[in-house]
Formats: structure tokens, sequence, C-alpha cells
């Protein structure tokens, strides 16, 4: 794609700052007709920031931006940039159940006085374009999270549509899935469509796009064609440089007064042991079968290997038997998963444990304010006290709270960490990995299963790198980061040539 070609999408001086924290320092992004652009970054280096001020959720501090030359006003307005052709499909589309596919389609575009049969004309039209022989009339309530995918993008379709943001589009879907979204975003493409995709899964962002923008600390350090992309190339432009460096002393092989091997696992043709005081890192691609294994290891989902506790065959039929074993899981999805809206935050650290915080019938409000008082010091919790809802909290303080059930109201022999430092910002990374590296000088093994070579290289001592089928250990050692990566695509390649 020529850079000579006039912007179909041009975003300039974009400025976001959160207090003192720059999520986005005067940035620029171009989208042209016809690109797929992938769009790539670690947690808080400006991703998200930069597709919700360009879709009207978020108004920046200052910049400018215009939509085939007409400025676009940047007041915080969905309806203002929706107006103008720019259009957001998120992993989980936000469709109305109690509808129709139809009738969730032109939602949002028919006026009421629209004749019913336009507006299924509209529907069926965005359907057939792309390639769906979905009813109209099915309930959404009955679809799957591919075919709801489908309706939220015949949704965009079915108005003007000039630019498509689409969030992690593929983490919860199958190879048969993502291939057939790819196909439909070639075909938008080449429509004239600008498609911008926002993506850890590597594997899909080489497969389909054309031109890669990689975000470090809200700035642009690689706008590159697609094509002249190496393995070495995306990796060094990944990989912050605290990422090593961060906690360097604190890393290393388990403690030799801590030898045991509390854990084995049976992974592809290799055991893994894992010791006391260890923390173990699990990567793979978005809604990989590391976060399979985990639930596995607390009964949530059938085995996925087999696995030794203690010595002994470990295949929890279910969570209250893991956690009989001391065996505690922090989901990934701490706002569907784990948290209780309606409940504050000192009542959500400890409702797995309230037995053991009452007298009888009755909760000793002492014993949980105790309980919430070693957390918030140990995670650093900031914000509204322990008694308030746990909405008032940021989602990195949401995010400790969640930590802190498993870490401080129950004491763990194994703990397992699903993507621990998802979407908080650098300063609660980095408290959330010392006090991981605090309960793991107690004695407890520490698995993090994550996608992101980052927080592995943050957290963890060691690293299995899989597809499921296949895994191979990485010792922590200059380069590992960029090794992870480079052992994670090659494995991704071999497949699709399968």
């Amino acid at each position: 794609m020529s850079n000579s070609q006039a912007p179909l999408l041009e975003m300039r001086n974009i400025n976001v700052t959160f207090g003192v924290t720059v999520a986005l320092a005067d940035e620029d992004f171009i989208v042209r007709q016809g690109e797929i652009i992938g769009l790539l970054g670690h947690n808080g280096a400006g991703k998200s920031t930069l597709v919700n001020v360009a879709t009207g959720a978020l108004r920046p501090n200052r910049g400018r931006m215009t939509m085939l030359g007409e400025q676009v006003p940047l007041r915080g307005s969905p309806a203002a940039s929706a107006s103008h052709g720019i259009k957001v499909m998120h992993q989980e589309p936000a469709l109305a159940d109690n509808l129709t596919i139809g009738e969730n389609i032109v939602l949002r575009s028919a006026s009421e006085r629209t004749p019913m049969r336009e507006r299924r004309r509209v529907a069926q039209a965005a359907l057939s374009r792309l390639g769906s022989d979905l009813d109209i009339d099915r309930p959404v309530e009955s679809l799957d999270l591919s075919q709801r995918q489908i309706v939220d993008l015949s949704r965009a379709l079915s108005t003007k549509l000039n630019v498509l943001f689409l969030d992690e589009p593929t983490g919860a879907l199958g190879r048969k899935e993502t291939d057939r979204l790819h196909q439909i975003l070639r075909e938008l493409a080449a429509d004239g469509q600008g498609i911008v995709y926002v993506s850890h899964r590597l594997r899909d962002i080489l497969e389909v796009c054309t031109r890669i923008v990689v975000l470090r600390d809200g700035v642009t350090v690689m706008d590159t064609p697609a094509a002249g992309v190496s393995v070495d190339d995306l990796s060094e432009a990944l990989s912050p440089g605290f990422a090593e460096n961060e906690l360097e002393h604190d890393h290393g092989v388990a403690s030799p007064e801590r030898p045991n091997v509390r854990l084995r696992l049976r992974l592809g043709d290799q055991t893994a042991e894992l010791r006391d005081g260890e923390i173990i890192g699990l990567f793979g691609m978005a809604a990989g079968p590391q976060f399979a294994l985990l639930e596995s290891l607390f009964g949530i989902r059938p085995s996925t290997c087999e696995a030794e506790l203690d010595d002994m065959g470990f295949a929890p039929r279910d969570p209250r038997r893991a956690i009989a074993k001391g065996v505690y899981f922090v989901t990934a999805n701490r706002e569907r998963e784990a948290l209780f809206k309606e409940l504050s935050a000192a009542e959500n650290l400890v409702l797995p444990w309230l037995d053991r915080h009452s007298w009888g019938p009755f909760i000793s409000e002492r014993m949980v304010a105790a309980t919430y008082a070693a957390a918030e010091e140990a995670l650093m919790i900031r914000g509204a006290p322990a008694n308030a809802p746990i909405t008032t909290f940021s989602g990195g303080n949401r995010q400790k709270v969640s930590l802190g059930r498993w870490m401080f109201a129950g004491t763990p022999s194994v703990l397992l960490l699903a993507q621990p430092t998802q979407g908080v910002d650098v300063g609660a990374r980095r408290e959330i990995a010392r006090s991981v590296r605090r309960i793991a000088k107690q004695g407890v093994l520490v698995l993090v299963a994550s996608a992101e070579n980052d927080e592995i290289a943050l957290m963890c001592d060691r690293a299995w790198v899989g597809d499921g089928t296949n895994w191979s250990e990485v010792a922590r050692e200059h380069g590992w980061e960029q090794e992870m990566l480079r052992r994670l695509v090659a494995r991704t390649s071999e497949e699709s040539k399968a």
C-alpha cells in the first residue's frame, strides 16, 4: 500500500493522560483505503486508548481527527464517530439476546418510521454481503460466539462503514471460524474499507494484515509493511526494556531450602517438574491451551494433561476438591468470573472463606478487616475504602482484590494465575509481580498462564512454551523474551503448513 495515497482516517497529535500516566503521547495514526493494520503492543501500551479515541468512547486532551479530509469532532461521542463510518467490533459483541438477528442488525440504524419490510431487507443484505445464511428471524440467544460476531459485523455493514476496528476478534474462535473472519476482512479491504486489527495472536496478525503498527508506552515504535517484518523485529519491538531487568535480582531457580517437587505435568512428550517457591510461566497464544491447563488443574474442565500433586495423581473433578488440596486459581476475566459488583471490596476478597471469618452464623467484621488490611498493604490496593462497592475501584485495584482473595484470605500450596496483570497499568503490574514474588518466597508454587511474553518475563523464573501438543522449556537468560516469541511463532507456522 503506497504511503502517498490519501488517508481514509487521519489522527494527529492525539494526547491522552490519566493523572500522571501518559497513555498516548501526541500520537499520529493513519488508515488508508484497503489496508488491514495489525495494532500490537503489550498491556498499557496505548492500543485500547487509541481505539477508544477513534471510536468516540474517550475524549483526548488534545489532537485532531479527519475522515476523508472531513473534520471529526473529538468530543468523546460514539455517535459522532459512527456517523463518519467509524465502527468497532469487540471480542464479545454487545447484542440484545432477547431480539432476533435482524432486529439486532438494524437496532441502532433504523428509524421507528422505517417500514418493517425495509428493515428486513437491510438486515438480509448485510448478512448476504458476508456470505452468511443465518436466518434473520433466529433469536440471538441461540448463537455461538462466531455467529454473534457475524451479526455484530453485519450491524456495522448495515450503515456507512469506512474504518472498522476489531478488538481481539479471534481470542475465543477456532481455526475454521478465524479463517472465515479473515476472508471477510480481506473482502472488506478489497472494497475500500480500512481495517484496524488489535490482537495478541501473532499468527493471525502475520496472516491477514498488510501493515503492522506497534505501540509501547503510548508511542509508536514500529510502523512498517507486514511483509517486511521478521520474528526478531517484532519481538524486539514488542519487548519493553524494563521487563527483563525488573525484579531481576529476585529471579532464579527454586530456593535450595525448598527442593520439593510439588507438581509434575505431562506436557506433550515431556514431563515438567515444578518445585515449591518457583514461579513458572506457561506461554502460548491468546485463548490458548495454557489457560485450559490451569482450569483443568482447578477442576473447572476435564483434565488436559496428566498431573501429579505431591507424588499422587491429580485430576480434581471440581474446584472444591482443588481448593481442599491447596490449589487456588485466579481467573483472567475478573469482571465476569471473579468479582460480584453488588459486594464491597472486602466482601469480595473473603467470599470463598466466609466460614473462616465467622463465629457461628455471624461474620466477624474484625477478621474480615484484618484480612483485607493484609492484602491492601501487600498489594497496595488504593482508592475507595474496604467497605465501598468493588465497582468504585479502578481496574487495577479490582484485579488486586481478585488476587488478594487467593493469596491472603487463604494459604495456597499451588497458586494458578491466568494473565494476572491483564488490563492494569505499569505501576500495578510491578506491585502485583512483587506480591507474587513474596508469596513464592514463602514456598508457594506459582503457575502463570499468559499470552504476553513480557508478563512472563516480569514474573517468572522459567517458562514452558506450547501449542497444546508440543511444549518446550525456556530458561531465564538474556534474550529469553524474544526466544519465547520465536518458539511460539515457529510452532504456529509449522501448524499452519501442516
